[in-house]
């Protein structure tokens, strides 16, 4: 790989780099007394033809935050088609997290029987790298079906495992836990697949995020589901770059939560230890912003490797969900310190 195979892809990425908001913009955005001022700000962004397209149709802020996400999809696109072999691969395996969450949307519309235009509307098209069948799915009538119609895509295999546990418990978080497992696993293995510095690289950007997931999941099993430590231990990952096996046993089987945060390894202890009473959504938040940072300073090392695509592609993904997060906030009325508290971009 090196400076000849990743010349362009490189070139690519710092050009969408330097389209990613500025601190000013976001900050206007947040100050914005109402929706429509938000959206009538994202019509001078690169986000214009999305947002237009969705309020030309006289779509809702709902709609037009899956059109924010399509311009993350495109956005993978554009690298997609600038790369190939096995870092193509890997950035589309990427990619398939958004059709993760699509079949989670659909599980979660046919346990609560919402009509079948409600659950359409949440479902963001992958286009040509998806594998799930939609328009199939969205005519079934029962979680069953659902793995039934998936036969012979990676999805089907998690889904059937947890499907038992789903129908005594009646309950989606198997399901959409071992889609998650399953998904990260698959997606770690395309990352092992690669060679040299580009697979270090790879392993360390994937690294962070999948520490930064274990420990999120910890907090959440610990705290809000009160899961035994064998159930916490199943539901987590093996591989990261600095939470083992180890850091999950022992946070595990912690007695409360200042000893679940003792059991995690530095920067992860450091960056939750000032939030033990603010709640796990801070938590959360402080987590991701310290992906971002981290995200910015790989941006800065040795141009020509994967991991500094991978690390654009986080930062572009946390400007979306913080567009989502400021159109939501809006929506519900939030003054702007409650919704920049919850952004990941520190301002």
């Amino acid at each position: 790989m090196g400076a000849t195979y990743y010349a362009r892809p490189h070139a690519l990425v710092r050009a969408m780099l330097g389209r990613l908001l500025r601190l000013q913009e976001k900050r206007r955005l947040i100050a914005a007394e109402k929706v429509d001022e938000v959206l009538r700000q994202l019509r001078s962004t690169p986000y214009a033809a999305e947002v237009e397209e969705a309020t030309q149709a006289g779509q809702g802020p709902r709609q037009v935050e899956r059109a924010l996400e399509r311009n993350l999809v495109r956005a993978y696109g554009r690298i997609i088609h600038a790369l190939d072999g096995p870092p193509q691969a890997l950035v589309i395996e990427m990619l398939r997290r958004v059709e993760v969450d699509n079949l989670k949307a659909i599980l979660r519309g046919l346990a609560t029987r919402a009509p079948v235009e409600e659950i359409r509307a949440v479902i963001v098209p992958l286009n040509r790298w998806a594998l799930v069948p939609v328009e199939r799915l969205l005519a079934v009538r029962s979680v069953p079906e659902v793995v039934e119609a998936l036969d012979r895509l990676p999805y089907a295999r998690p889904l059937a495992a947890a499907l038992e546990r789903y129908e005594r418990e009646h309950s989606l978080f198997p399901l959409e836990v071992a889609l998650d497992l399953d998904y990260l696993r698959r997606l770690w293995a395309r990352a092992e697949a690669l060679h040299g510095a580009d697979r270090a690289s790879a392993q360390r950007a994937l690294g962070m995020r999948y520490d930064v997931l274990n420990v999120t999941w910890l907090l959440r099993y610990k705290l809000v589901y009160r899961l035994s430590p064998q159930e916490i231990f199943n539901y987590t990952l093996a591989y990261g770059l600095r939470v083992n096996d180890e850091t999950i046993r022992r946070a595990a089987t912690a007695s409360n939560l200042a000893a679940l945060i003792d059991a995690l390894p530095q920067p992860y202890r450091e960056v939750l230890a000032p939030l033990q009473d603010a709640g796990i959504a801070r938590m959360e938040v402080a987590l991701r912003r310290y992906l971002s940072r981290e995200a910015l300073a790989f941006l800065s090392g040795y141009p020509f490797q994967v991991g500094v695509i991978l690390s654009y592609l986080y930062l572009k993904e946390a400007e979306v969900r913080d567009l989502i997060a400021i159109l939501e906030g809006k929506s519900l009325g939030q003054r702007p310190e409650e919704i920049q508290a919850l952004l990941w971009s520190e301002l």
